[in-house]
């Protein structure tokens, strides 16, 4: 999942899953702002961080952005 590797990537874990929440595993604001970028420049999908505010898992967020279609 490209969502899961985006977390990976930003917040520097490779044991993270499509569960693993932001909040819980120390991820900050500046994260966030992180993610969207990523999300942006990978799958050309523009997030708010709003969006991943209130979806913080990577399989959260992807069912959020699948019933946004």
């Amino acid at each position: 999942m490209a969502l899961t590797e985006i977390w990976r990537k930003v917040l520097d874990d490779p044991e993270l899953d499509e569960n693993s929440d932001l909040i819980a595993v120390g991820g900050t604001s500046f994260h966030v702002l992180q993610i969207t970028g990523e999300i942006h420049d990978a799958l050309g999908i523009d997030v708010t961080l709003r969006d991943v505010f209130f979806h913080t898992s990577p399989r959260s967020l992807s069912d959020f952005l699948e019933g946004q279609k």
